[in-house]
């Protein structure tokens, strides 16, 4: 049953990058509908088994951020907004626990990333088909996504792929499957840069510095003659999709980016961060209610900075337990052998800079790749614990023990 419960978990971390592509009556999108069944397969693999791996401090603490927001129902300016969105976070709790009891191994992990990595070329796939159909999402620029998903959004999803594919292709092959996709991942790369040229997302280029230069150092991973083909090729594939994208009014609107930063209002987010602030002055303790930060900018729009949206809703209770739970992902992430924290830390770095101009402190994305970063320091911890070196010492201290 667990394995069943395994395998759909996996089916939707696969359609995350591309949800917005199917929509259904009702329910939405398609990873809600996937999502509960995903829960309830859990649900039923608790009971039938009997197992159920311990929660940490870190979903207490997710938990009771949780709670907080439910709080701010009673002074939201509309409760039942307040309330849809509270429901939406404790559906995101409940998927970090399913992640944290179902990935236990660091197979299981490693499968659990290259469904995103895999799901992330359905996005791109997406995107490409828009395009070729002339479906473009904002028509001044003509920028591109899957389906009905934001462009801004789309362009961070696939630059958080990229840290992702680097990692796994740079990871010990033991069978013919994982060599094939060596070369799936390694060719991710390319696909990403046609991604984010059709998404025409500024900062998500931005974001992709960090990523690629993760994957630059992880080449050093590998024998110098592999390191100098795999460099050549995937410098080359670049280079020729780039007169291919150089036409596109989505990747010419790269060349504003500079201007937007010293000049600009960051397509109007400033006017919407101002508002945002004057009204954290008015309810600074309690915040405003969740989901409500459309009803005090004069744009009537979402706040596009997680770190703000959380600080203006929930007010310095809100954001400092949100805070309390991003501290404990870096150090989680620091906590892990080098290799696996210079990963981890850029993955959430990408986040980070991605959180700084998106809402996305109820996105699942978010919350996936934190339970990931928590889950991959438990099974970091544990090799440490079970080391042979380690429980050779703990023998001998035990035994000087004795013989004193």
């Amino acid at each position: 049953m667990r394995t069943v419960t395994f395998i759909s978990s996996l089916v939707l971390i696969f359609i995350i990058p591309w949800e917005g592509v199917i929509q259904l009556p009702s329910l939405g999108n398609a990873t809600k509908a996937i999502g509960f069944g995903v829960a309830a397969l859990w649900l039923a693999a608790i009971i039938i088994t009997g197992r159920l791996r311990k929660p940490g401090l870190f979903h207490f603490v997710v938990a009771l951020f949780v709670v907080w927001n439910a709080f701010t129902v009673f002074w939201s300016a509309d409760p039942g907004r307040t309330a849809a969105h509270v429901l939406t976070l404790a559906q995101l709790l409940i998927l970090s626990l399913i992640l944290w009891d179902l990935y236990t191994s660091r197979a299981a992990l490693l499968i659990g990333l290259q469904a995103y990595v895999l799901g992330a070329y359905v996005a791109v796939g997406g995107a490409v088909y828009n395009f070729f159909t002339g479906n473009d999402f904002y028509t001044y620029y003509e920028r591109f996504s899957p389906g009905e998903t934001n462009p801004d959004g789309f362009g961070f999803l696939v630059v958080l792929g990229i840290p992702l594919a680097w990692y796994l292709a740079s990871s010990e092959s033991t069978s013919k499957i994982s060599g094939l996709l060596k070369l799936v991942n390694y060719a991710y790369i390319p696909t990403a840069f046609l991604g984010l040229a059709l998404s025409g997302t500024r900062t998500a280029l931005i974001a992709a510095i960090p990523a690629m230069a993760f994957g630059i150092v992880s080449l050093s991973r590998l024998r110098l003659a592999v390191r100098i083909t795999i460099f050549v090729l995937l410098t080359s594939s670049i280079l020729i999709l780039l007169p291919q994208v150089q036409t596109l009014r989505s990747f010419q609107r790269f060349s504003t980016t500079a201007t937007e930063l010293a000049e600009g209002s960051l397509n109007q987010r400033t006017f919407l961060w101002r508002d945002g602030l004057d009204s954290f002055e008015e309810n600074p303790l309690f915040g405003v209610g969740s989901n409500m930060y459309r009803s005090v900018n004069s744009l009537g729009k979402v706040a596009h900075n997680s770190y703000l949206s959380v600080l203006v809703e929930s007010g310095l209770v809100g954001f400092i337990l949100f805070g309390v739970i991003l501290t404990m992902v870096v150090l989680q992430a620091w906590s892990q052998p080098k290799w696996d924290r210079r990963f981890w830390l850029t993955v959430l770095l990408v986040w980070a800079i991605g959180a700084s101009t998106l809402t996305w402190e109820h996105r699942k994305t978010t919350w996936l790749f934190f339970s990931f970063v928590i889950a991959s320091a438990a099974l970091a911890s544990h090799q440490v614990e079970t080391s042979p070196l380690l429980q050779r010492t703990k023998f001998e201290v035990k035994s000087f023990g004795r013989l004193r």
